[in-house]
């Protein structure tokens, strides 16, 4: 069977001959160690994903900036930001203590 190189040139290229090696450490062997290697390989995930991103073509599209939103209402009284050192654990945030309530 013919190479594919050897059908696009004139010359025909001769196909490698591969001999069984003299000793080994398993005996002797009975077929040669070839490597295939694909000739379309796959991309793998992160290069896939790159490569087959949405890409961004119209012009209002490239110049769109992000959505900008109103700044969020303060917090209720009865609730406060924890201190990052308080050792308070991993609770982003505390109740505070209910008023009293007047007697």
């Amino acid at each position: 069977m013919a190479s594919l190189t050897s059908l696009f040139t004139k010359t025909p290229i001769p196909t490698p001959v591969y001999t069984k090696p003299k000793t080994s450490l398993a005996g002797t062997r009975s077929t040669p160690i070839l490597i295939e290697c694909s000739s379309r390989p796959r991309k793998k995930a992160t290069a896939h994903h790159a490569k087959t991103r949405p890409k961004k073509h119209a012009l209002w599209d490239i110049k769109r900036e992000p959505t900008k939103y109103p700044p969020l209402p303060p917090l209720p009284p009865d609730w406060t930001l924890d201190e990052p050192g308080s050792g308070a654990g991993n609770a982003a945030v505390a109740v505070a203590e209910p008023p009293e309530a007047k007697e």
